[in-house]
């Protein structure tokens, strides 16, 4: 991108990557897009497979208290970020991919929103599995003691309505919305180089973000803010 020196942070992905997918730049090669690809499913797997296993340890073993929980989907996101922003900008999340395209095309091309969202979605389920197999017969006592079992339809239940500070389906809507618009916000902000941030702050800001944010939603709505996060791991 002709706008940006090498080095600079570009408005579709975080600090330190060069450019995230312009139709017009030598790096959208299939090589290259095949290589933001794997990171975008590395970095979501990472991010889905240590958040969700910390709550599996606390809800299912009963090791972990809300702060630890949250604790771990900080590190994770932060670790997450870390490792696989100079591939892909390190979007992890559909509805951060989607957000670039439609409010910075010029640096995030409209044509690369579906691999990315398959990527991203394909993350969340390897993760899923890998909780499933690590916590299988943690989760089938629970389940048991439920009188659920892991087949049944109640996977794919919501959250919401288990929470009684949570009055319907459009407040929740609503609560998922206002958090997940508010993790965009920060990202954009991030990632807009009037704002100086240092790209070793990125992935830490962005890390703690999210764990605000499921501090503040995880009780109410489960804090999903991220469809390749919820819907991958109930697959």
């Amino acid at each position: 991108n002709t706008k940006h020196s090498k080095m600079a942070p570009n408005y579709g992905s975080l600090p330190g990557v060069e450019d995230v997918e312009n139709p017009s730049s030598p790096s959208s090669s299939p090589c290259e897009n095949q290589k933001k690809l794997k990171a975008e499913y590395l970095g979501t797997f990472i991010l889905v497979w240590i958040g969700t296993g910390g709550l599996c340890v606390g809800k299912y073993m009963g090791a972990l208290d809300l702060g630890g929980m949250v604790g771990l989907w900080m590190l994770g996101s932060t670790l997450a970020i870390a490792l696989t922003a100079s591939k892909s900008g390190a979007h992890l999340n559909p509805a951060v991919t989607l957000a670039f395209a439609i409010a910075r095309p010029e640096d995030f091309s409209m044509n690369m929103v579906i691999p990315y969202w398959i990527a991203q979605l394909l993350g969340g389920i390897t993760a899923g599995l890998l909780n499933m197999l690590l916590f299988f017969k943690a989760i089938q006592n629970y389940e048991g003691n439920l009188g659920h079992t892991l087949d049944s339809a109640s996977t794919f239940g919501d959250y919401y309505s288990q929470s009684t500070g949570v009055a319907n389906t459009l407040h929740a809507f609503l609560l998922e919305m206002a958090g997940t618009g508010f993790l965009t916000c920060v990202i954009f902000l991030i990632t807009n180089k009037k704002n100086g941030v240092k790209e070793v702050y990125a992935a830490p800001l962005i890390g703690i973000t999210i764990g605000l944010i499921i501090a503040l939603l995880g009780t109410l709505t489960g804090g999903g803010i991220n469809p390749a996060r919820d819907f991958g791991p109930r697959i």
